[in-house]
């Protein structure tokens, strides 16, 4: 009779400690089939190509994830987050094969808002598709020309480098996001560069210490977010040369800024943002600025349309002329569920420098995305 109370007594307390704790499977599934072309005649480095392809990610990252939460009491919540990325149309891993490339995290979360540590998203990146058109896809102008969008095309940058783009998520870091007070919410990351003992000359991108900070207002019909990221280039632990940019000069540290909002109408939501970017790979002097704005459309409860222009303008330095990025876009969403919607549109852009021919780049694709 004891052994059985004492069992009861077990599986009450197990049960009650199930209760405050839980632990969610979820991801997303994005799979488009696009035709795309690349005229180039400026840029030996990115050739020329016009292609059909089945690719993955335009909308969302495919990824599947792991979350949960456990009751500390007293309002306060132990939280983790880990989140692996990877290629729906050919299975393979992304973000460099990490097995949670995308987000790796644990903190706590209360009344004072949330902290956590480990390969954080920057707030930067995370804020960024927060007021852009075409739900921040492939096919949007944005994607397509500004430096301050993660993937911007380097078809149109006339530059073979891959430090344009800035961070996206952060290693060895810290990330507190503030509670929602009266429509504001505020987020800042640090990451740690953890320098070594050896000369890295040129490991800026792969290594920077990275300071990103974003407030984000939304209440009623408006909606906005004012974004900053600096980069500092990794400095070798006094061994060696300093960190060198691309071009091999000595290294600057790169700044972020962006600036968008949109407003609700009803039917229409009117979208525009500002961004510029300073010391563009690690070049000091090395700035641009650029803008977009659109309009979403709701044609009916299941159907957006969507459309929109950016524009991007290298300023010129000692190394480089002045370049300038344009780019357009139109498209729609058409939802099949609160899980899933179709997808499609067309982009094109182009980029003007002195000297050489315009580069030009375009995109139609129709996709579908699900998520769990």
């Amino acid at each position: 009779m004891k052994k059985s109370l004492v069992a009861l007594a077990v599986l009450a307390a197990s049960g009650a400690a199930m209760a405050q704790s839980s632990v969610t499977l979820y991801g997303w599934i994005d799979t488009y089939l696009a035709s795309s072309s690349i005229e180039n005649k400026g840029n030996t480095a990115i050739p020329s190509v016009s292609t059909t392809q089945l690719s993955a990610g335009s909308v969302n990252g495919n990824r599947w994830g792991l979350k949960g939460t456990e009751d500390l009491g007293g309002g306060l919540s132990a939280v983790f987050d880990l989140q692996s990325g990877f290629a729906s149309d050919t299975g393979a891993a992304q973000q460099g094969g990490l097995l949670f490339g995308r987000q790796a995290v644990v903190g706590l979360q209360g009344g004072f808002g949330k902290l956590v540590v480990g390969r954080v998203i920057l707030p930067f990146y995370g804020n960024e598709g927060m007021n852009d058109v075409m739900m921040n896809s492939s096919l949007s102008a944005q994607s397509n020309v500004m430096r301050t969008a993660n993937n911007w095309s380097k078809s149109l940058a006339f530059e073979s480098s891959s430090l344009g783009a800035y961070a996206l998520r952060g290693n060895n870091a810290f990330r507190y996001d503030t509670p929602n007070m009266s429509g504001f919410v505020g987020t800042a990351a640090y990451s740690m560069t953890e320098k070594t003992q050896s000369t890295c000359p040129q490991c800026n991108s792969a290594n920077p210490e990275v300071t990103s900070l974003s407030l984000v207002y939304s209440q009623g019909p408006i909606s906005g977010v004012l974004a900053y990221q600096i980069e500092k280039p990794y400095q070798p632990n006094g061994v060696g040369a300093a960190a060198t940019d691309y071009a091999g000069t000595t290294a600057a540290d790169r700044n972020f800024l962006r600036l968008s909002g949109q407003y609700d109408f009803g039917a229409i939501i009117a979208k525009a943002g500002y961004g510029r970017a300073d010391n563009v790979n690690f070049m000091q002097g090395a700035n641009t600025n650029e803008y977009q704005i659109g309009l979403d459309y709701k044609a009916s409860p299941v159907l957006t349309l969507s459309g929109g222009m950016a524009s991007s303008k290298d300023d010129a330095t000692a190394a480089s002329v002045e370049i300038k990025r344009t780019a357009y876009t139109l498209g729609g969403k058409y939802s099949l569920s609160n899980r899933t919607f179709l997808y499609g549109g067309y982009e094109a852009g182009k980029a003007e420098k002195a000297g050489s021919p315009d580069a030009k780049q375009s995109i139609f694709a129709v996709g579908i995305n699900t998520n769990f």
